[in-house]
């Protein structure tokens, strides 16, 4: 069972923004066999990344409009990649 984390830089915006990229990963793999959990980590770093089973997979820009439908590609592209 692979666990996907969402890590962003502490801060207001970024939270939210995690919030949605995890209910959107949640909404279209959170029904898969194969995940096991969605969780939000925020960090003293200045990122906005999603990893898979501790793999930083998918990083974009916290300065600049984060897509949260490229993290669930990404996701769903590693997990492919792992079965």
């Amino acid at each position: 069972m692979a666990e996907i984390a969402i890590e962003y830089a502490s801060g207001n915006r970024l939270r939210s923004e995690a919030e949605t990229a995890r209910r959107l990963i949640d909404a279209y793999l959170g029904d898969r066999p194969d995940v096991d959990d969605v969780t939000l980590s925020p960090s003293a770093e200045s990122v906005f990344c999603v990893s898979v089973e501790g793999d930083r997979i998918w990083c974009t820009d916290p300065r600049e409009w984060i897509d949260a439908m490229e993290a669930v590609s990404a996701a769903r592209s590693r997990l492919a990649e792992l079965h």
